[in-house]
């Protein structure tokens, strides 16, 4: 049996990636006091996740050492058949299963793969290779290059479940975040997770309480290339609603439809969100809002004194 040194491997990542446990509320905090800061969250979280690929990569150079002194030339075969064989594995041993025949889990899913499939999947993928290298002249690479699509799959799964993370939950927090720093106080002042309903059709992130009734808030932390899903949030709060933005081309046409709409555009990259947020609801709401901090050092202190229940229902 194969060493797969995953409490090793699961060591490295808690201590040594950037954000240490990337979705804890010590992290979040991290994140969003980033983000109403007016910087590049994606700074943080593209270092984290690099980090979370180098040290995968390292391990998993690990295990094909092992397996090649263990199984010899025949290293991959025998790593799926140990890996097969093993009983109960844990998350990292099972994804490895797919990576090692070029998959992820979702990617074996829609392709209708199953675990009983890999031998089969496996000893096709090698025929086919050895033949494609042949062709080419290549065939004493083909090991290399096995281990390139193994680091492929690893990448792929890696940015996709960090993607999945950060997506909507993650906007959601700033929403809270900011509120809360406002001095509004949630299912009291505003409204989180508005589901469709029959006076409208679409859901939204947060509703606001306001003199004369309730404004609807969205965030899209969307980069510049994908104006169209701050067109479709403008549509989804509508009039007298609140997008925040991360930020957009130099050709977007957003404010127009924003101007026809009524809607109060907020970005947050080289901005202070804070400010911008509280000047826009102050004439609007019933209570008196707390004024933002404007500086680094006190919206970091802000952010950092926030509940942390404000962050959990992200995990």
């Amino acid at each position: 049996m194969i060493d797969y040194g995953t409490e090793e491997f699961s060591n490295w990542l808690s201590e040594n990636v950037t954000l240490s446990g990337a979705f804890s509320v010590k992290s979040l905090k991290a994140v969003t006091a980033h983000v109403l800061m007016g910087r590049n969250y994606r700074l943080i979280t593209e270092t984290n996740t690099k980090d979370k690929l180098l040290l995968n990569y390292l391990w998993l150079l690990d295990i094909v050492k092992k397996s090649k002194d263990e199984f010899g030339k025949e290293w991959k075969e025998g790593l799926l058949n140990d890996l097969i064989t093993k009983g109960k594995l844990d998350k990292q041993q099972r994804n490895l299963l797919y990576f090692l025949v070029g998959l992820t889990n979702k990617t074996a899913t829609n392709l209708n793969v199953s675990k009983s499939d890999l031998p089969q999947v496996m000893s096709d993928l090698i025929n086919h290779i050895n033949e494609l290298f042949e062709q080419i002249d290549r065939k004493d690479d083909v090991d290399d290059a096995w281990v390139l699509m193994v680091a492929g799959s690893i990448t792929l799964n890696i940015r996709g479940s960090d993607k999945s993370k950060i997506g909507k939950h993650f906007e959601k927090i700033i929403v809270k975040a900011a509120l809360t720093i406002l001095g509004l106080t949630d299912e009291l002042n505003f409204w989180m997770n508005i589901d469709r309903d029959n006076e409208v059709d679409r859901e939204t992130d947060a509703e606001i309480e306001t003199k004369r009734g309730r404004v609807r808030m969205e965030v899209g932390l969307i980069a510049s290339g994908n104006q169209e899903v701050i067109e479709d949030k403008i549509g989804r709060v509508g009039r007298g609603g609140i997008v925040l933005f991360d930020v957009v081309g130099s050709k977007t046409r957003i404010y127009e439809t924003a101007n026809r709409s009524s809607v109060e555009l907020i970005q947050i990259r080289n901005n202070q969100p804070l400010v911008q947020l509280y000047r826009y609801l102050s004439s609007l709401v019933k209570i008196d809002l707390i004024a933002p901090p404007t500086l680094e050092a006190d919206v970091i202190k802000a952010v950092t004194n926030l509940p942390d229940s404000l962050f959990e229902p992200f995990l």
